[in-house]
């Protein structure tokens, strides 16, 4: 596939549990994206255990497989956000593939700060579950991200943000209660409000 003049390639994954399990996704590949492979998403999830319900937030969505992975798991509704826009036509064309329709998600394609804007200005119902995945070694932009989740994430709601072994980022309005290395990469989670 060309993107400009940039030969991009597409490759597959599949989700990993629920009601769209085994279905194919779209993701670009090369370094355009970073997806988040299936037993990360697995172990993401297994630590949550029941996402029915939960209101989702897929911030830097790539493909889209994370929330996509909840809405299959039986969260009620998530939000995606992602500022590239060959990668919000795949999240789009994921999004369709599977009948997932406006009623249970909802596609910005804009860089993350202004997703969560424009989602507390509609006010859109508060997120229970926020995950992160920016590009690695941005640790200002992960910092603005987290800054600017706080005011739409519920009273008790986690952030799980996917980073660099060897850096915590810092939630000073959360909790944090665990990281979980997987190779290069970590994933920690942290709850709102402080103990």
């Amino acid at each position: 596939m060309f993107c400009g003049n940039i030969m991009v390639a597409v490759i597959y994954m599949r989700v990993v549990s629920g009601t769209f399990k085994g279905r194919q996704l779209r993701t670009l590949g090369g370094d355009h994206t970073r997806p988040t492979t299936g037993k990360v998403r697995e172990a993401v999830f297994s630590s949550l255990g029941v996402v029915s319900g939960a209101v989702w937030l897929d911030l830097f969505a790539g493909s889209g497989a994370m929330g996509i992975e909840a809405l299959s798991r039986g969260a009620r509704y998530c939000f995606f956000a992602d500022n590239s826009k060959r990668a919000c036509e795949i999240i789009q064309q994921n999004l369709a593939g599977l009948g997932i329709g406006k009623d249970k998600g909802w596609l910005y394609c804009a860089d993350a700060e202004k997703a969560c804007a424009l989602i507390i200005s509609e006010n859109r119902e508060a997120v229970d579950i926020a995950y992160l995945d920016p590009p690695y070694g941005h640790e200002a932009l992960y910092a603005r991200v987290i800054s600017c989740i706080q005011p739409m994430l519920a009273p008790v709601g986690l952030i799980i943000i996917e980073h660099q072994r060897g850096w915590l980022p810092t939630v000073q309005w959360g909790e944090h209660l665990k990281t979980k290395f997987y190779g290069l990469s970590a994933v920690s989670f942290f709850r709102k409000g402080r103990s």
